[in-house]
């Protein structure tokens, strides 16, 4: 079985999970290959894509997006999709806008993993002054949600990932 896990990852915690992932599979024909990096053209080469992003003001990176729709029509048959998100629960849906080019062209989503991750893209200093706009409750709800999450993705989430990604690969 031929896999491609590709991403793209701003602080690095996407990364992390993308090479969680593709160690947990070395008994299979991988390629580890950033977003911006693969050649579209390639894609319908390989039996199932995972497809990576951290979650930016609720989308994923724009690389997924146009890798993509360079490759349409010639898009392999399975997807899955994981992300890092700063926000304790996954409100978003950040594949939403390829989820459609993807069904259109008979493809499946066969699974969706995420998890948190800390915001380290920004600034402590610059978070902590945007929290000052918040009214009092909400600013040390925040404060309380941003302890959560610090140093994550951990061992633990990267374990899980290793868990989504063998589970999903053995029940095709």
């Amino acid at each position: 079985m031929k896999i491609l896990i590709t991403y793209f990852s701003n602080t690095g915690n996407t990364e992390k999970i993308a090479k969680s992932m593709k160690d947990v599979l070395m008994d299979y024909d991988v390629g580890l290959i950033s977003a911006k990096d693969v050649d579209p053209t390639t894609l319908s080469s390989y039996d199932i894509v995972f497809l990576g992003s951290g979650v930016y003001a609720s989308r994923i990176d724009k690389s997924i997006l146009t890798m993509i729709k360079k490759a349409v029509p010639d898009l392999p048959t399975k997807f899955a999709y994981f992300c890092t998100h700063a926000s304790l629960k996954l409100f978003q849906e950040p594949f939403k806008r390829i989820t459609g080019t993807i069904k259109k062209h008979n493809c499946e989503i066969i699974g969706e993993f995420e998890c948190v991750g800390e915001n380290l893209g920004i600034p402590l200093d610059t978070q902590l002054a945007m929290l000052e706009n918040l009214p009092e409750a909400q600013r040390e709800k925040a404060k309380k949600d941003m302890e959560k999450i610090k140093g994550r993705p951990n061992e633990m989430d990267l374990e899980n990932a290793k868990n989504f990604a063998i589970s999903l690969v053995k029940n095709l």
